[in-house]
């Protein structure tokens, strides 16, 4: 008993806690960068769903499954698609509508840029959420993400 009180009085119990570092994988983060961009699927139950990672030089990388694919994708796209990133504002302060999606093949896309998300651009509330589901639709069939079933 008397080791224990020593032992506990040994111990400093004072300052502040340090916060814990976030652990997300880089695949995951939000780009604070202005030349790349996130775009994230989240697939269904029949689909799987990918990430791809857009840079203003007109490189991508997919991550559908196991293993990265980095691909050159025509600038004119690139360009299209971060000017309407630039037009829109800052993503989270966007509005999606509702839609309605099927069980087994709805999905959400959404896009991270400058360090915010938007909600889902597959059920676009403006002008500039449809110019963004256009591109991403564009940019995911540049990139080759794969349609077939899991």
């Amino acid at each position: 008993m008397l080791y224990a009180l020593i032992l506990a009085l040994a111990i400093p119990t004072y300052g502040p806690m340090p916060a814990p570092t976030p652990s997300a994988p880089a695949y995951l983060r939000v780009p604070n960068d202005p030349g790349e961009a996130l775009i994230v699927n989240s697939g269904s139950t029949n689909r799987a769903g990918y990430r791809l990672r857009v840079f203003t030089n007109g490189t991508t990388t997919l991550q559908q499954g196991d293993v990265p694919i980095k691909k050159q994708i025509s600038l004119t796209l690139v360009k299209r698609f971060f000017a309407d990133l630039k037009a829109a504002g800052e993503l989270d302060k966007l509005t999606s509508a509702r839609c309605m999606k099927s069980a087994s093949f709805g999905s959400t896309t959404q896009i991270g840029y400058l360090g915010k998300m938007s909600p889902d651009v597959s059920c676009p509330g403006s002008p500039s959420m449809r110019a963004l589901q256009v591109d991403a639709d564009a940019l995911a069939d540049a990139a080759g993400v794969s349609m077939l079933p899991r």
